[in-house]
């Protein structure tokens, strides 16, 4: 393990990265945001990431970063919890929330462990926090063994909140600076959730079977990102035909992504994933080394609960409930 200064905040805090590395991997984490600035698998940088701590104050793509109190989108920025309306920002074309506002990706958090191979992470959100209620007691553990990261989610709130965490890693297996176009990926799911002009749930789950959103075959990425179909930001709901066991966690296998050369497969235990093509990421920043940000140049697999589901009264934890997810991006050679 190794251990870096990597920036100073405009408050005076030092930002630091920890490198946890072996024979076929290494993974490299912040702790502003709990962030993913590099995972290194058989000599390839796959996941998107920055140069300095500057670069990220500046970026507001998530690169890398737990997303939270919320993930994804809530609608009209507010929900109802028993009989009373909370309002949380409008960060999402003046309208809807997305990803917790300045959640936690902006947020710094305190190393609680580190071993050979792993890391915890922790954060405290406040009451009210973001327009959130209830302090929330968060732990985040990455572990690297060989090819495989896996990330364990532990949350506990003082009262009454709603809780839908993920990582919003950005992934390209040749590297970056071209597309993922030429990317094969075979997600297994049924249904997907239908989205309005906003992608805003509208509480419908449709099939996949027969539209663009089947993904049940090895699919070329570039043989459906074309004409009128601009990408993915889409949920599906998984339907996994194969599981494995990671240090004694069951998982089901979500999705596989190949390039001909590496293969990366998304183990969870959440009920789905959002599906994004980094349809718009060609603005911001560059990438580490200078390389440009461009339109579909990386493919984010985000497993949590359905985005909008607290609307409905779903995630919602108590005093002395607990929140867990874990998930594990597994890397092979092909």
């Amino acid at each position: 393990m190794e251990k870096k200064v990597f920036g100073v905040l405009p408050t005076g805090e030092e930002v630091h990265t920890y490198t946890l590395c072996n024979a076929d991997a290494s993974v490299t984490i912040m702790t502003r945001g709990a962030t993913i600035v590099d995972f290194t698998a058989f000599g390839v940088s796959i996941v998107g990431g920055f140069d300095d701590l500057e670069t990220y104050l500046a970026d507001t793509s998530h690169q890398g970063a737990i997303i939270g109190r919320v993930a994804n989108r809530i609608g009209g920025a507010q929900f109802t919890m028993d009989g009373k309306t909370y309002h949380v920002p409008k960060n999402n074309i003046g309208k809807h929330c997305l990803h917790g506002g300045r959640g936690f990706d902006y947020r710094m958090f305190t190393v609680k462990d580190v071993t050979e191979n792993s890391i915890s992470l922790c954060y405290t959100a406040e009451d009210r926090e973001e327009g959130f209620p209830s302090r929330l007691h968060l732990t985040v553990t990455y572990t690297l063994v060989g090819a495989s990261l896996r990330i364990d989610y532990l949350a506990k709130p003082d009262g009454k909140t709603p809780i839908i965490l993920t990582n919003h890693a950005y992934f390209n297996l040749d590297g970056f600076g071209g597309t993922v176009l030429d990317h094969t990926i075979q997600l297994y799911a049924d249904t997907y959730t239908e989205l309005d002009d906003e992608l805003i749930p509208t509480g419908k789950r449709l099939a996949v079977q027969g539209t663009l959103y089947d993904l049940n075959t090895p699919t070329r990425l570039g043989d459906r990102i074309q004409g009128a179909f601009t990408g993915y930001d889409v949920y599906f709901q998984a339907n996994p035909h194969t599981f494995a066991t990671f240090d004694g966690k069951r998982l089901g296998l979500l999705a596989e992504v190949d390039n001909g050369k590496l293969k990366l497969q998304t183990y969870t235990d959440q009920p789905g994933a959002q599906l994004y093509t980094a349809n718009t990421m060609g603005k911001g920043p560059d990438f580490k080394g200078g390389v440009k940000k461009i339109n579909y140049g990386a493919f984010c697999i985000e497993t949590h609960t359905e985005p909008n589901c607290i609307s409905r009264g779903e995630e919602w934890y108590d005093a002395g409930d607990t929140y867990t997810q874990t998930t594990v991006y597994t890397v092979s050679k092909l």
